[in-house]
């Protein structure tokens, strides 16, 4: 589900790619996070509750940084 987590969270603009290094960079965008968590509730991932859902957007954002560590 982490997976899917992410590419909600991509899909939904609230996280981005260093274009160097390809790590996940979190956008710091509200509306774009609100839009993720709005998709995560309306179609959760199969099989899963939209509950839980939201749970594995937090914890995936909370894997991500605001900047690359590669970058600095």
């Amino acid at each position: 589900m982490q997976g899917w987590a992410l590419g909600t969270l991509i899909e939904q603009g609230a996280v981005s790619e260093c274009p160097h290094h390809g790590h996940r960079i979190d956008r710091a965008d509200p509306d774009a996070r609100n839009r993720a968590r709005e998709e995560a509730w309306r179609n959760p991932f199969a099989g899963a509750t939209p509950e839980a859902c939201l749970v594995a957007l937090e914890e995936a954002m909370r894997a991500i940084g605001d900047t690359c560590p590669d970058c600095h």
